[in-house]
């Protein structure tokens, strides 16, 4: 009687496509839809330096008690540094901190926290953006808006549409910008763009919401987090959802946090307890494990050395698979210009073919990608480049 009223609702795109790539028995799949890091092997690794603290943690750890409920103080301080580098210091005072379930938990209180602090608001993500950023501001209430980003036919940024987009935005708007890595173009503004960006942020009174998932995947940890550093020596106020499930491998723990600059010090304090209100009525606080590992790695020299090592490790076998990519590509389609493919970062790109071919590759060649022909291009290894290259490149325009 309560429930019959309901009506199902289909699955996920993203991970719709992972249920039906595991019940798919061919022995020639290629998964390239879901966004998590793989190596050649074609498994998703547990970090040397990960394995290592969880050792050190599970030996001295003596209870199992509620942690704060802002988090634990450890893990908060070095995201932040992380976060903010070098400037780190000189932000403490200004700067809030919650760890959060995720990077998800991380926008979805940062877009209620918005919602309290500017009544009918607006918010604004990239088109095309990661879809659950509709799903995460819409929970919180807000209504998403989108600006231009990118030129599928030319594979370029839409930045002068961007621009010209966020200068008519309502004043006080959120606008959430993907820094590193973006997806699912994988195409970023480079350092002139981003001036430009600020700029019309801080000429209209806007509030970025910088999405930060991918630190250290795409060039550097530094340069990954310069367009935030950048933000914060201009604003007053900014806020900043970081993940640590691609970086340090640690997708199942949802180890995430929401920082945020304030203007004065004063509001610190109220921030914080804005952030503990909005958590305690959705989850009441975040799981301790992943975080305990983060600060575990990050606070010991050895253990965040390997780790960086590791990371980087990862990131080359990115880079190393776009060129791959780029050169099979072109030697089937000399007509094109692929040089997209190894400008872009991080794990993703838009191949640009229609949904109608997508489904084809994934009916008769087995080949799983999202129905925008997004792929992920840490799913490529040895066994399946050139039957993917020569699936593609016919399909392309």
């Amino acid at each position: 009687m309560f429930f019959s009223p309901l009506q199902s609702i289909p699955p996920d795109a993203i991970l719709g496509l992972m249920t039906a790539y595991q019940a798919d028995p061919s022995p020639r799949k290629v998964d390239l839809s879901v966004g998590i890091y793989r190596e050649e092997s074609g498994e998703t690794p547990v970090m040397q330096a990960v394995r290592e603290a969880e050792i050190h943690i599970i030996n001295e750890q003596a209870t199992k008690a509620y942690i704060s409920p802002i988090g634990i103080e450890g893990f908060r301080a070095s995201v932040a540094d992380l976060v903010f580098g070098d400037e780190a210091r000189a932000l403490r005072p200004r700067t809030a901190c919650l760890q959060t379930v995720g990077g998800c938990g991380a926008l979805r209180v940062a877009s209620s926290i918005y919602r309290r602090a500017v009544n009918n608001g607006a918010a604004y993500v990239s088109a095309p953006t990661w879809g659950n950023h509709f799903g995460l501001l819409g929970g919180a209430g807000l209504h998403v808006n989108e600006y231009p980003y990118y030129d599928l036919k030319r594979h370029l940024l839409h930045i002068d549409q961007m621009l010209d987009c966020l200068r008519h935005a309502p004043a006080r708007s959120l606008v959430v910008l993907q820094v590193g890595c973006h997806n699912p173009t994988g195409a970023d503004p480079n350092s002139t763009e981003w001036d430009a960006i600020l700029d019309v942020i801080e000429e209209r009174s806007l509030l970025p919401l910088f999405d930060l998932a991918y630190q250290g995947m795409g060039t550097s940890l530094d340069a990954d987090a310069m367009p935030v550093r950048k933000a914060a020596k201009r604003f007053s106020e900014l806020m900043v959802a970081v993940s640590t499930s691609k970086n340090f491998g640690l997708y199942r723990e949802r180890a995430g946090a929401l920082v945020a600059l304030a203007e004065i010090p004063s509001q610190v304090e109220t921030l914080e307890s804005q952030m503990k209100d909005i958590t305690r009525g959705m989850y009441s606080m975040a799981p301790a494990h992943g975080a305990l590992i983060v600060e575990r790695i990050l606070g010991d020299a050895h253990l965040r050395a390997e780790w960086c090592k590791e990371l980087e490790a990862m990131r080359l076998r990115i880079d190393r698979y776009r060129q791959r990519l780029k050169a099979a590509l072109q030697a089937r389609r000399p007509d094109l210009d692929l040089d997209w493919l190894t400008r872009q970062r991080g794990m993703f790109s838009l191949l640009g073919i229609g949904r109608d071919d997508v489904e084809t590759l994934r009916r008769e060649r087995h080949i799983y990608m999202v129905g925008d022909s997004r792929i992920n291009i840490a799913g490529l290894n040895d066994d399946n480049l050139e039957v993917v290259a020569s699936s593609v490149a016919a399909l392309l325009k």
